[in-house]
């Protein structure tokens, strides 16, 4: 089965784009006890004095798009912070695909949690449960422990107590239910991910030129198919044809002309959030490029080689991609707070969860939703809940009445490849050279470190004089 993350990675925008080992706090309470398995371990976590202040205990789960801008704003004179995620770094999803076929290298695109703010807590587990009583979140650490090579591994298990809990622990890939999906496709959530596409894509390219390789397998291998029409996929396609089209043609100079590309949309058009000039000149642009744009089917079963459509076909592949929208985690689907159709946690306007009798329980990013108006599952609706939630907490700590929270659309960025891009804002709508060029700048300017707004630059520099790498390891 193929790799997942379930955490916020979210598309971005024109303006948003920015901006478990067990370790007890460092100034908590020594780790007491609770009833059950011997791994089960508790944080005591009343209200810690820090010189001469009391300082409340806030607690936040997940370190996506609002999780972390919500770390790095909240004021941690008046909150002692404490990050409780599954992986130990924030994720700039825009840049994500670009790192599936060596544009881009891994370390650039991610900024460690654990440096992001003084003193801050951080933990590498999963949360479980939410005891809103107590006052109380499990969680289990993503390591395994055991203490005989004969016994069955477990996962440690811990309790932190919280006077503020946030809830940012994304979503999941949304699978619709089709059989095959996660055993044979790939997701582009995370890291991890990306690296294991960026594998398979060369792993592809090897087998295909093997000597024993027959033609019928070499043409399934080099077939790679996408199944999605928003911003990940399109994306993906424009990065993916960008590395066929300028390395592919210099190192497997003989199966350059047997790549086949397929993009599978069950939508009547691609990037259907963006203007409609704007979708139709992907649409125009990728079948240029001899990229199979299919519209209005969708897929019914995944096989181990080849995928089932709706309108019959059969279409074998390499390199399977599945990015077709979001889908609550396990953890979301145990809490006992109200959700919308699709899973997501109720909020009100101040973001905290509408759950009568709950109090200071609040959640954002792709694991929350409004009642009425609910935000697209895009980085800048992420990053605007963040940052509002960190100056609600900020202004409650100081006994003020927080604002309502308001959502400011800013704008849209996709790359569709060969140095050109789209933008779709309130004040600008436009595509080409100019506009990637604007997607660039974007980018360098909203990476949040100033050695990824250095390192993102020279690998886009390396890739375009050397080549992307294509080293398998």
């Amino acid at each position: 089965m193929r790799s997942r993350v379930t955490t916020s990675t979210a598309r971005t925008s024109t303006s948003t784009l920015l901006a478990v080992a067990y370790r007890p706090a460092a100034h908590t309470a020594t780790a007491l006890p609770l009833s059950g398995p011997r791994f089960v371990r508790a944080l005591a976590t009343t209200t810690t004095v820090d010189g001469g202040k009391q300082r409340k205990k806030l607690v936040v789960l997940g370190n996506g798009w609002a999780g972390y801008r919500l770390i790095l704003d909240v004021d941690i004179s008046k909150y002692e912070l404490s990050v409780i995620s599954p992986r130990n770094y924030f994720l700039f999803t825009p840049l994500l695909t670009s790192t599936t076929v060596g544009t881009l290298e891994f370390r650039g695109v991610i900024e460690p949690v654990r440096t992001a703010r003084p003193g801050l807590n951080y933990i590498q587990a999963g949360a479980t449960s939410v005891d809103t009583t107590n006052k109380v979140v499990t969680f289990e650490s993503v390591y395994e422990e055991r203490e005989t090579d004969e016994e069955v591994p477990v996962h440690p298990a811990a309790s932190i107590k919280y006077d503020e809990l946030v809830i940012a622990v994304g979503a999941a890939p949304n699978t619709f239910g089709v059989p095959g999906v996660e055993k044979y496709c790939y997701f582009l959530k995370s890291v991890a991910d990306a690296r294991n596409i960026r594998q398979r894509i060369i792993e592809c390219f090897e087998r295909a030129s093997s000597p024993t390789t027959t033609e019928a397998e070499r043409s399934r291998l080099l077939h790679f198919v996408i199944v999605g029409g928003g911003p990940t996929s399109v994306e993906f396609s424009a990065e993916l044809h960008d590395f066929l089209r300028k390395d592919v043609h210099k190192i497997y100079p003989d199966l350059e002309k047997q790549v086949q590309i397929t993009l599978i949309e069950a939508g009547k058009t691609l990037l259907s959030t963006f203007d409609q000039r704007l979708s139709d000149y992907t649409m125009r642009t990728f079948r240029k490029r001899n990229i199979d744009v299919r519209t209005s089917v969708s897929v019914k079963q995944v096989k181990r080689h080849e995928m089932v459509l709706s309108d019959g076909a059969v279409i074998p592949f390499g390199l399977g991609v599945w990015s077709t929208g979001l889908s609550p985690i396990p953890f979301i689907k145990g809490l006992p707070f109200p959700k919308d159709r699709s899973g997501r946690l109720l909020v009100d306007e101040y973001l905290h969860v509408k759950a009568p009798g709950v109090e200071g329980v609040y959640a954002v990013g792709d694991c929350a939703a409004f009642e009425t108006n609910p935000l697209p599952a895009t980085a800048q609706g992420a990053e605007q809940e963040g940052k509002y939630l960190a100056q609600a907490l900020n202004a409650k700590a100081r006994g003020e009445e927080p604002k309502k929270f308001q959502y400011h659309h800013k704008g849209m960025l996709a790359y569709v490849g060969g140095y050109r891009a789209l933008i779709d804002s309130p004040l600008i709508k436009r595509s080409g050279f100019l506009t990637w060029i604007m997607w660039n700048a974007a980018y360098i300017t909203k990476l949040v470190s100033i050695k990824n707004k250095m390192m993102i630059p020279m690998y886009w520099f390396k890739s375009f004089v050397f080549g992307r790498d294509i080293s398998r390891f």
